[in-house]
């Protein structure tokens, strides 16, 4: 299961993105029947392979990365989400906006129900529910894991990734600029001294 969620992650991650109905997830959160206790509500696995307990969670009929019970849960059918698809250029995918406060252009990216700091788009792009993530998942194997790449594809509201690197830039060669000026006056000030000293000397 964990294997197609990452492989979506890894979509959002590649593409430069983050990286429809939200009454299955609220029902599944408020204690649907999960007779198998996979994760998956036994309606979404009823849909997803016909039984109550056949789910293995990495069934993906479109090969999107997004697994089948996934895109139920978001959208209602197994072909409906887009690993891609973000309405509102927020970085988060609407599928994974969609299950964490039920439109595609709601969340702001800090919902965390269960307080692990791993925000619940995140799991849900990693592995399918707002809770299963530890953090230390990394499918592309770089050293990075899954959710910092994914946390980091957020764009801040009023501007843009590259533009919060440039003001951070700004303000560290402002205060260069103004420690200079500072050991530059230190400097004056101590000529000024030692001339006037001499000068008082001279006399």
């Amino acid at each position: 299961m964990k294997f197609v969620l990452r492989f979506a992650a890894a979509v959002f991650i590649a593409s430069g993105m983050l990286l429809t109905s939200s009454t299955a997830v609220i029902a599944a959160e408020s204690g649907v029947s999960d007779i198998d206790n996979d994760r998956i509500p036994d309606t979404v696995e009823l849909a997803v392979c016909g039984s109550l307990a056949c789910a293995t969670g990495e069934e993906d009929a479109d090969a999107d990365g997004i697994a089948d019970w996934v895109e139920i849960m978001a959208c209602g059918n197994a072909t409906c989400a887009s690993a891609t698809a973000d309405t509102d250029k927020d970085g988060i995918p609407d599928f994974a906006e969609k299950l964490t406060c039920g439109n595609n252009t709601c969340a702001k990216g800090k919902e965390d129900a269960d307080g692990d700091g791993i925000g619940d788009w995140i799991e849900f792009v990693i592995c399918g529910d707002r809770s299963c993530a530890t953090g230390a998942e990394d499918y592309n194997a770089n050293g990075i894991s899954d959710a910092d790449e994914l946390a980091a594809c957020v764009v801040v509201p009023g501007g843009s990734l590259a533009l919060t690197g440039v003001f951070w830039g700004l303000i560290v060669l402002l205060a260069l600029l103004f420690v200079a000026l500072g050991v530059t006056l230190q400097i004056r000030r101590k000529r000024k001294a030692a001339a006037a000293s001499v000068e008082s000397l001279s006399l």
